[in-house]
């Protein structure tokens, strides 16, 4: 029997992607993690392709509204939804309109608190939790969800805040002190094919590709701010899963948890954009 595209994808996550069915959780040990987590956002991206795509130059990216609300309203209201009270806010371009435009939190019931990058210099995701972190912005006693609000989280069927958690939770009984979320598959932007020999024996257009794809949301323990320190320099621009997120893996204490692929719309271009507004539509 030839093999076919699915039946190959198949095979390798079988091999790269297999999930802990076994660690459980109380529903008491995620509200005690509801309890003691906080919520950090970088917000300070230009997003540039999409702001161009959407004629919304004057704006910053995660402001741009998806359902009668901006990306980031859309992420706190969920947290807030679950009992989560504190956000750090990580802003950047246009950082007093990101400000203004959530304001300290009271309209959903939390505290927001903001930090700005450093001397207006672009130091990315790592920097800015390091400067959050050096300036009291983020509590480092806390666990964190860093949520990238333009990562859009749809159709599960419980709240995403929670699920994140409680895989966390299992992670923590398996010696992990942090979680990534992601997806088993993604699309492949091309039509894919089986070659054997020069002949095509399979050809499928946007095939799903079955290696985990990072959501863009990953969960700290505060063991986890040490590496942030010593790790990361705020005279260099750096992403935390390029510096820290390495070292995390190489002494097997980063966990993972799946959730289902269409759950993920990562609004980074229009399609994005209009995906999301459909789905939340729905």
């Amino acid at each position: 029997m030839t093999d076919t595209l699915e039946s190959i994808m198949a095979e390798i996550r079988s091999r790269i992607n297999t999930e802990d069915t076994e660690t459980s959780v109380s529903s008491d040990e995620i509200q005690s993690l509801i309890e003691n987590t906080q919520i950090v956002m970088p917000a300070g991206g230009k997003g540039t392709r999409i702001r161009a795509e959407t004629q919304s130059e004057g704006i910053n990216k995660v402001m741009i509204e998806i359902n009668n609300e901006s990306m980031i309203e859309k992420a706190v209201s969920d947290y807030s939804d679950i009992g989560i009270k504190k956000f750090a806010i990580l802003t950047g371009f246009l950082a007093e309109e990101v400000e203004d435009h959530l304001g300290d939190g009271s309209k959903w019931g939390v505290e927001i608190k903001y930090s700005r990058d450093p001397g207006g210099k672009k130091v990315g995701n790592a920097g800015a939790i390091l400067h959050a972190l050096n300036n009291g912005t983020i509590d480092d006693s806390m666990v964190s969800i860093v949520h990238n609000p333009d990562d859009v989280i749809v159709g599960l069927d419980r709240p995403y805040g929670e699920i994140f958690l409680e895989g966390h939770a299992k992670g923590r009984k398996n010696g992990c002190i942090a979680t990534f979320v992601v997806v088993p598959t993604s699309p492949f932007q091309y039509s894919g094919m089986v070659i054997e020999k020069g002949i095509v024996k399979d050809v499928t257009k946007y095939p799903p590709i079955a290696i985990p794809a990072h959501t863009g949301i990953t969960v700290f323990d505060p063991e986890v701010y040490t590496y942030f320190r010593d790790l990361v320099s705020l005279e260099v621009e750096s992403s935390f899963e390029n510096v820290v997120c390495p070292v995390i893996t190489s002494k097997n204490k980063m966990f993972a948890i799946n959730i289902s692929s269409g759950s993920w719309i990562p609004v980074n271009d229009l399609k994005g954009l209009e995906t999301v507004r459909k789905k939340l539509k729905e």
